[in-house]
């Protein structure tokens, strides 16, 4: 399941995106799994990986480790988090998890895009 992300630890993540600090319009998306002791603990999509691994220090121990995919549409990320929220039910997530949540996407297409 995971052959397809990069892996890193928190301290990898934050030299490896460094330059990203004073990035503000990013033209792409991670989706992130944040696993503690072989547990996923988060799931979550950002623009700017670097910030949000500062602002998970919470979530997000030295001994934590992340695993990242970088996408161009920001759509595909939503579904994907979505996705392995579902699948893996990570503790720090409650989005998605309710049963009788309303649904954010239906049939490919977000709830209110015509």
């Amino acid at each position: 399941m995971l052959n397809y992300f990069l892996r890193y630890t928190r301290g990898e993540v934050l030299k490896q995106y460094r330059r990203m600090r004073h990035v503000r319009d990013n033209q792409s998306y991670f989706l992130y799994l944040i696993f503690d002791a072989d547990t996923c603990v988060y799931v979550g999509e950002t623009s700017n990986i670097f910030w949000r691994v500062v602002k998970h220090k919470d979530k997000c121990s030295s001994g934590s480790v992340i695993y990242l995919q970088e996408h161009t549409e920001k759509e595909e990320v939503l579904k994907l988090e979505k996705h392995y929220i579902r699948m893996l039910k990570p503790k720090f997530n409650s989005r998605y998890c309710q049963p009788d949540q309303l649904e954010l996407f239906t049939i490919g297409k977000a709830v209110g895009e015509r």
